[in-house]
């Protein structure tokens, strides 16, 4: 409102009041006349808002039970699917075993007529074969007879095999004995064929042992006796060799001992009876001149 008024030479208060009441009252009848004016349409706008919101209440509800649905529908497809799949994998499986029973029958037969021939690679392959099929027939009735068979093949098949494989062994082949390692291997044998190695190993390090010990001592002593007249310095000559030993006598000792396992009593009688054939050859050798200036003990 203006208050210039106040400072006019004329001024009425009781005018002036009047004329502002007025234009107040004329103020507050024009708002109220727009707000009347406009209420028709924001009781529309109100009453479209709100069916708005009801309509979005009932599509939010029919999107739900159709998420509801289709997870119900998917559920129970995947259920079928896997279902079905279950039954693709049985019938599988059951055709699988039945092929591999006819194979083991045929196998079965055949496999006596490749023994008579002592092939031992197409016996080898006939009991891989064999093998195999067994592990599909795991679930059989008849699963515990079928591996005693099998069983009984693989110990047919060693029992042929064990003089060539030993042969190789001791003559260091490697090419026949890589081959047998791959039949044993795939035969599951493989710590069989081990042990036909360790024994192949001990019997040709005792052989060479006893090679050493049983050259001809005499030769030594009466060679020593007829030079030099004298064959005392041979004992200690001796004693000097088996102290220069690289590896020394005890390492190898210790090393074939880890090699026979379960054998390990008697490696050691074995090599007790060897050593004491040398000291007896040796004292024999000695005994042998006569005359000798000293007894000779030697312990073990």
């Amino acid at each position: 409102q203006d208050i210039s008024a106040f400072s006019e030479e004329n001024f009425d208060v009781q005018e002036w009041i009047n004329k502002t009441f007025r234009a107040v009252d004329n103020q507050e009848n024009k708002e109220v006349g727009l707000v009347l004016q406009n209420l028709p349409r924001v009781m529309h706008d109100s009453d479209m808002i709100h069916k708005e919101a009801l309509l979005l209440k009932e599509k939010m509800k029919s999107v739900r039970e159709e998420i509801a649905k289709i997870e119900r529908d998917t559920g129970e497809s995947m259920a079928s699917l896997e279902r079905l799949d279950r039954m693709k994998t049985e019938l599988q499986t059951a055709k699988q075993a039945l092929h591999e029973a006819d194979n083991w029958t045929l196998l079965a037969t055949d496999i006596e007529e490749v023994f008579e021939s002592h092939n031992i690679d197409s016996i080898a392959e006939k009991v891989v074969s064999m093998q195999q099929s067994l592990i599909v027939l795991a679930n059989s009735g008849d699963y515990e007879a079928r591996r005693l068979q099998l069983e009984g093949f693989k110990n047919r098949l060693e029992a042929i095999a064990s003089p060539h494989l030993v042969k190789a062994f001791t003559n260091n082949n490697i090419t026949e004995s890589k081959k047998y390692v791959h039949i044993f291997g795939a035969m599951e044998r493989l710590p069989q064929l081990v042990k036909y190695y360790s024994t192949c190993q001990k019997e040709s390090l005792c052989q060479q042992w006893r090679s050493l010990v049983d050259v001809d001592q005499d030769h030594g002593v009466k060679w020593c006796q007829e030079v030099f007249s004298d064959w005392e310095m041979l004992p200690r000559i001796y004693c000097d060799v088996l102290a220069a030993l690289s590896p020394n006598m005890t390492d190898c000792i210790e090393t074939a001992l880890k090699q026979q396992q379960s054998e390990q009593l008697l490696f050691l009688i074995q090599l007790k009876m060897v050593t004491q054939h040398f000291a007896k050859n040796l004292h024999n050798a000695f005994a042998q001149l006569g005359g000798y200036r000293k007894k000779i003990y030697i312990f073990l």
